[in-house]
């Protein structure tokens, strides 16, 4: 694995099907409310496509594991979906996000 690289790994074992890597220039991490964090991706559309097609094959719900330049894999997140993926304004690159749940995070309350 490149430093320089984010890992994601389906719980289902580790065969090299159940892993997708990309330099970490191409995604941002944005924390929400209520434990959620969203994952955007955005690079040329060859960069894109086997990491678009492995969030594809994870289930709603499923844990996923996420080894950021090398940290050491994190297992406190759970799938919650994939948007389609998209062009970017700029025209030479595109873009997908994905969603996922922080394990044991506090519901967001609706009381205010």
């Amino acid at each position: 694995m490149d430093e320089s690289t984010v890992v994601f790994i389906r719980d289902v074992g580790q065969k090299s099907e159940n892993k997708a890597q990309i330099k970490e220039d191409h995604v941002k991490f944005v924390n929400r409310t209520g434990g959620v964090v969203q994952i955007n991706f955005k690079a040329p559309k060859d960069e894109l496509t086997g990491i678009y097609d492995f969030f594809l094959r994870v289930n709603d719900n499923e844990s996923l594991g996420i080894n950021i330049v090398g940290s050491g894999d994190r297992w406190n997140h759970y799938f919650r979906g994939v948007s389609p993926i998209v062009e970017d304004e700029d025209s030479h690159n595109y873009k997908f996000h994905v969603t996922l749940q922080i394990r044991d995070a506090a519901p967001q309350s609706r009381v205010r």
